[in-house]
C-alpha cells in the first residue's frame, strides 16, 4: 500500500513537484524582468575614471547599489549572488581599462563586464525563490544546469527590457565567443579579458600560471599593458560596495 509518509517517496514527489513550480515560475517571470535602474546613464558617464573615480561620486554607488537589488539579490542563495556579484564588479572594472588601452569604448565594456552574468543571476533568483517556498534546494549540479540552461534567453531579454545599445548588448551576449570567430568587437574582447583578469584576482586557484598573460599577448596587450590591469583597484570598490 502506498505510504504518503515514507521518506523515499516524499522526497520524490516534492523534488517532483520543485520541477515543475520552477518551470513555471520561469515562464511566468521571464516576462517581468526589473526595469533598468534610473542612475544608470549616471554609471556610463563616470566608469572612464577607473575604479576610484566611481567610488568618489554618490551617483554611482546608487547606481550600482540598484543593479545588485535587481538581478544580484537572491535570498536563501545569497553566496552565489555575491560571489557572481563580485565577479561582475571586478570584470567591469578590468573590462573598461583593457577597452581603454585598446581605444574601445569604455562605457560599452563596463557595463557589457557588470551585466555578463546578468542571465545566470536572475536564473538564480527565480530559483532561490521557488526553493524558499518549496524549503528545498536543488544541488549544486542541478543549480548549474537550471541556470545555464536558462541563462541566454534571460539575457537577451534583460538586453531588450533595458534598451541596452547594440555596442553594450553585443558585449553581454558576445563575450563568451571570443575566439571562436575571426570577427568579435574590441569591447567584447575587452569583457572576455576582464574576466580572466576577474578570476585570477578572485580565484586565483583556477588559473594556470601564465596563461592570463598569453591570452592577452595574442590581444596585443604586451607585459607592461597588462600590468597596467592588474593595478586597477578592484577589490577596492568591492568593499566599498559590501
Amino acid at each position: 500500500m502506498f505510504n504518503p509518509l515514507a521518506p523515499p517517496s516524499e522526497v520524490s514527489t516534492r523534488s517532483l513537484l520543485l520541477r515543475q513550480a520552477l518551470a513555471a515560475a520561469f515562464k511566468a517571470r521571464r516576462q517581468n524582468l526589473p526595469a533598468a535602474p534610473a542612475s544608470l546613464p549616471v554609471l556610463l558617464n563616470s566608469c572612464h575614471s577607473g575604479a576610484l573615480g566611481l567610488l568618489e561620486n554618490p551617483g554611482c554607488r546608487d547606481a550600482l547599489g540598484e543593479i545588485r537589488a535587481r538581478l544580484f539579490h537572491a535570498p536563501g542563495r545569497e553566496a552565489e549572488a555575491q560571489a557572481w556579484w563580485h565577479e561582475s564588479v571586478a570584470t567591469a572594472v578590468f573590462a573598461s581599462r583593457v577597452a581603454q588601452l585598446q581605444q574601445a569604448s569604455v562605457g560599452a565594456a563596463f557595463l557589457g563586464g557588470l551585466l555578463h552574468r546578468s542571465g545566470e543571476a536572475l536564473a538564480l533568483k527565480m530559483l532561490a525563490r521557488v526553493e524558499l517556498d518549496y524549503r528545498m534546494k536543488l544541488d549544486t549540479p542541478a543549480r548549474r544546469g537550471w541556470c545555464t540552461t536558462h541563462n541566454q534567453e534571460l539575457t537577451e531579454r534583460l538586453v531588450r527590457t533595458w534598451n541596452l545599445t547594440p555596442e553594450i548588448g553585443s558585449c553581454v551576449l558576445g563575450w563568451m565567443r571570443f575566439g571562436e570567430f575571426a570577427e568579435i568587437s574590441r569591447e567584447s574582447a575587452a569583457v572576455y579579458f576582464g574576466r580572466l583578469f576577474a578570476i585570477e584576482l578572485l580565484q586565483p586557484q583556477f588559473c594556470a600560471p601564465g596563461a592570463l598573460d598569453h591570452a592577452a599577448a595574442d590581444l596585443g596587450l604586451g607585459a607592461d599593458l597588462v600590468a597596467q590591469v592588474r593595478n586597477e583597484d578592484a577589490r577596492a570598490l568591492l568593499k566599498a560596495l559590501d
